[in-house]
């Protein structure tokens, strides 16, 4: 008998597999579950619905659906009736691809993740979508790479940057390549100083707070104007602006390894990033095009002139 299946919103026929399409297949999958073909925006995938009430770990879930995606040809998904997002979590820390259907979904290779309905924002970029790209323009290309190839290179979790990868998309920033196995890969129609300019009005301002010590603050990189002295041939300040992660922040704050803090003024101030504030390969200061969105609100004609010329070299 054939079902359907509800995805972001949208009701999906599903053909359940004849035993004739299903060998090679090991007896005990046989056993367990019913095999439906599914085709959602042009990719094909196999849908496993449990025929017994044996409970799997998130771990032999991996095993399993990867041997029988290896098997079939085509990404292997396992529906649930209902998970508990703790369940969910580890489902998705493991990279089992699953369905709940009408609610989540974990389909990395749709770009698909968590709620069904949950809107993308296309007006401001996420810290994760953000450093992707600066670290795309500024570090290594990421043209071609999946989420597994991005997972290793980025300081973000594979859940996080699936969710950077389909906002991208979605502005139009990034193009996503489905290969015949389902795999994704993303692709830039544009590079440069044109991808720069075409996303740079959907970027945020990396700061998420300021605070200020009178003594010296170990922790964190160099930013704000001296940053942009060290890029340029503008001359230093002489107040020391240091930037640390947020994490990182409140780890050293928790720790007591920064001095007394206030919000009014000191010897040095620091920013508290929304993301990791190192993408360059050049340590100790800030990436230059982070710099730039974190100086936005600077009017001093000295400073935007830096700025361009910073850019300009670039590229």
């Amino acid at each position: 008998m054939n079902k359907a299946v509800i995805i972001a919103g949208k009701t999906i026929p599903m053909r359940l597999k004849n035993r004739s399409e299903l060998k090679g297949v090991f007896t005990d999958a046989l056993l367990m579950f019913s095999f439906y073909d599914i085709e959602y925006m042009g990719v094909q995938f196999v849908v496993l619905e449990t025929k017994t009430a044996v409970h799997l770990t998130p771990a032999q879930c991996k095993k399993l659906t990867s041997n029988l995606s290896a098997v079939l040809g085509k990404p292997c998904v396992i529906m649930f009736d209902q998970l508990a997002s703790y369940e969910r979590n580890r489902y998705i820390e493991q990279g089992v691809y699953f369905v709940v259907s009408g609610k989540y979904v974990f389909l990395p290779f749709f770009l698909i993740n968590a709620r069904d309905s949950a809107p993308i924002n296309k007006e401001r970029l996420q810290p994760a979508a953000q450093y992707l790209l600066l670290y795309h323009l500024q570090r290594k290309s990421l043209e071609g790479c999946t989420l597994s190839d991005m997972e290793k290179l980025l300081p973000y979790s594979y859940l996080a940057i699936s969710r950077a990868v389909r906002q991208l998309k979605a502005t139009y920033l990034v193009d996503v390549e489905v290969s015949n196995n389902g795999t994704k890969r993303i692709h830039f129609e544009k590079e440069g100083k044109q991808l720069w300019e075409e996303a740079e009005p959907l970027m945020q301002n990396p700061i998420k707070s300021v605070w200020y010590a009178d003594e010296e603050v170990l922790p964190g990189v160099v930013g704000g104007i001296n940053a942009l002295s060290h890029y340029s041939a503008l001359n230093p300040e002489r107040m020391q602006t240091k930037v640390i992660y947020d994490p990182e922040f409140r780890k050293a704050k928790e720790a007591g390894a920064l001095p007394e803090l206030n919000i009014l003024d000191g010897g040095t101030r620091i920013e508290v990033w929304k993301y990791p504030p190192v993408i360059e390969k050049e340590g100790g200061f800030v990436d230059r095009l982070s710099l730039v969105l974190s100086l936005r609100e600077d009017d001093d004609p000295r400073v935007e002139k830096e700025i361009e010329l910073m850019i300009d070299r670039l590229w």
